[in-house]
């Protein structure tokens, strides 16, 4: 009657000035079918080609401190294969990269893998080696868990190509032809586009449900160009405009966010150029197009790289933009009648609208420029409504300020500042911290504190968190101090000032 067979564990120790980077590979007793040992893991990228393969399926045991990384060299002529963690130790949360001999990164992955936290690479047979797999922790943290490589699943003959390098050396997408994938989380494809196409446009269509497409256009080199995660017509589908001046090749790189993969269709078509825009493009055209009207409301597409100029009407206005597209993010900026800019508002509208204030004082002829943000393209509203100004219940003058009640601890102040209007106040004796808070539709606060002549003698902007401003007073020299509050870009924009004891 043989004895059962025991099973030991073999552990190789390596120790770096950086720290301890520990290996460990359960092995059988003599007697049973025995893989060669891994070898230990190089400390860097460099010395991981001198050392032989990781074999399949053996695990390998890594425990990192913070800081480190192990590099393993990567069997070839294997088949597809695939790399991944597994057995993490508690909060332990891996990164796994792939790299190719001249250390340019391949592919990376955080969260793929089957368990929490764990990662997985897939690995085709037409990536050229030798490779390596760098294995680290997210935010250089330290950890213990497995690597592992496996035999991948047999792959279809017409499967879309996994990295780049494949597909390049396969047939790119046909105009006007879909291809239906079916992405895993964490999952990407490549696909090369045609070489002398005219202007297209990638999207995806036909998602399954739950499914949140992303694509990318990359260069050979894997420099990504352009980028879109929801600018497509279905709920979470992608768009992308691709111009035909774009340096080819060129390749998309297909994916799904929140890691749960799914169904979908790519398609690229023709983009043919659109009709010519029925808005003013340039100051000559915007100054010979009639004035825009209180209450009007402009409909508006732009196109990657397009902007829309209108002339404004008389009185106290505001320009807004809503409706937004998916995705879109408008900006606004004021522009006089020489062409310059006067100020400007991204998303005071809220979200990712803007919002821009013009006074009746204002001389005219004045514009309004729209642009989207990033450089992309999208649907949106313009829309011009009265503005009636708010009676002023804050001094707006050092002046002012010194003849008014002083600002009490503990008072909460709302304060509604227009285009390049300043709030002020003299602040009582002692130490004390003057802040604002509570800004809306992104509000930038910027505070100053000047003696009784108007010198400046302490400035802040973003020292309250975020955009709000915060300064700690304390008395200097002789007479009252006071504190400026204004907005940052002479823009408007509405928030709290309030006054604590230091």
């Amino acid at each position: 009657m043989l004895r059962p067979t025991a099973r030991r564990a073999v552990r190789t120790t390596t120790m770096a000035a950086a720290g301890l980077l520990a290996l460990a590979v359960v092995l059988p007793l003599p007697g049973a079918a025995q893989p060669a040992p891994p070898p230990e893991p190089a400390r860097e990228l460099a010395d991981a080609l001198s050392l032989p393969p990781l074999a399949l399926g053996v695990p390998v045991a890594v425990r990192l401190n913070r800081g480190q990384a192990a590099f393993f060299r990567l069997p070839e002529n294997v088949g597809d294969i695939a790399a991944l963690t597994r057995r993490l130790a508690r909060d332990t949360d891996t990164v796994l990269a792939l790299y190719d001999s001249h250390g340019r990164l391949l592919e990376e992955d955080d969260d793929g893998g089957d368990e929490m936290l764990a990662s997985r690479i897939d690995i085709s047979a037409t990536q050229r080696g030798p490779l390596i797999l760098r294995a680290s922790l997210l935010d250089g943290g330290a950890g213990r868990f497995e690597v592992m490589l496996e035999a991948a699943p047999a792959r279809a003959a017409d499967a879309p190509p996994r990295t780049l390098a494949e597909a390049a050396g396969r047939p790119g997408l046909t105009v006007g032809e879909p291809l239906r994938l079916t992405l895993r989380g964490r999952q990407e494809a490549y696909v090369a586009l045609p070489a002398d196409a005219p202007d297209l446009i990638a999207v995806t269509r036909g998602l399954s449900p739950g499914t949140d497409t992303v694509l990318t256009l990359v260069d050979a080199n894997g420099r990504e160009l352009a980028s879109d995660d929801d600018g497509g017509e279905e709920q979470l589908a992608s768009r992308l405009e691709i111009p035909a001046a774009q340096r080819r090749p060129l390749f998309l790189r297909i994916g799904t966010l929140g890691g749960g993969g799914g169904t979908f269709d790519v398609v690229i078509q023709p983009d043919a150029p659109a009709a010519t825009p029925t808005f003013p493009r340039s100051m000559r055209e915007a100054t010979a197009a009639p004035a825009l009207t209180v209450g009007q409301t402009v409909p508006l597409r732009l196109r990657r790289g397009q902007s829309a100029l209108f002339r404004l009407p008389e009185g106290d206005i505001a320009v807004v933009t809503r409706n937004l597209g998916r995705g879109v993010d408008t900006v606004l900026t004021l522009l006089d009648a020489e062409g310059q800019e006067m100020s400007e508002d991204d998303d005071g509208g809220g979200g990712l609208a803007s919002r821009l204030e013009i006074g009746a004082g204002e001389a005219r002829p004045i514009f309004v420029r729209i642009r989207l943000l990033g450089d992309s393209a999208g649907t949106f509203e313009l829309a011009v409504e009265a503005d009636t100004p708010q009676a002023v219940t804050f001094p707006t003058s050092l002046e002012a300020a010194a003849a008014a009640p002083m600002l009490q601890p503990g008072q909460a102040v709302s304060i509604r500042l227009r285009r390049g209007q300043s709030a002020f106040f003299m602040l009582p004796a002692g130490q004390q911290v003057v802040m604002t808070r509570d800004l809306r539709d992104g509000t930038d606060t910027v505070l100053e504190i000047l003696d009784p002549n108007g010198r400046m003698l302490a400035e802040d902007d973003d020292g309250g968190g975020g955009f709000a401003s915060r300064i700690e007073v304390a008395e200097v020299g002789k007479g009252p101090l006071f504190v400026r509050a204004g907005i940052l870009g002479d823009t408007g924009g509405q928030f709290e000032l309030v006054l604590t004891p230091r």
